[in-house]
């Protein structure tokens, strides 16, 4: 792992961020374990949608890409389309458990 400032062509530079984005792939695919997981504690869509806690857990991320002197409206736009997309996962898992039962 180098960091930028040790980084001296393009393709050490692209290289060093697809070792990243492979790491927030990775990430993604832990989070999804975790909200598949998280449906044996839902037992309905309000419960799947959690809109408060939805609203919690943007406003933590939101400052806690300020500590990392990124732009908050970023981080909540890519944790509202990730949460959105597994929103939907969740409600199709709902309603296979409910039409299964």
């Amino acid at each position: 792992m180098k960091t930028p400032d040790e980084c001296r062509t393009i393709e050490e530079v692209r290289s060093e961020i697809d070792r990243i984005d492979r790491a927030i792939i990775e990430a993604i695919a832990q989070r999804r374990g975790y909200v598949h997981a998280v449906m044996q504690f839902k037992r309905s869509a309000e419960d799947v949608h959690a809109h408060e806690r939805q609203r919690q857990m943007l406003a933590v991320r939101r400052a806690w890409a300020e500590e990392h002197t990124l732009s908050p409206e970023l981080v909540e736009k890519l944790f509202r389309s990730m949460v959105d997309h597994f929103i939907a996962e969740e409600l199709a898992l709902l309603q296979a458990r409910n039409g299964a039962g």
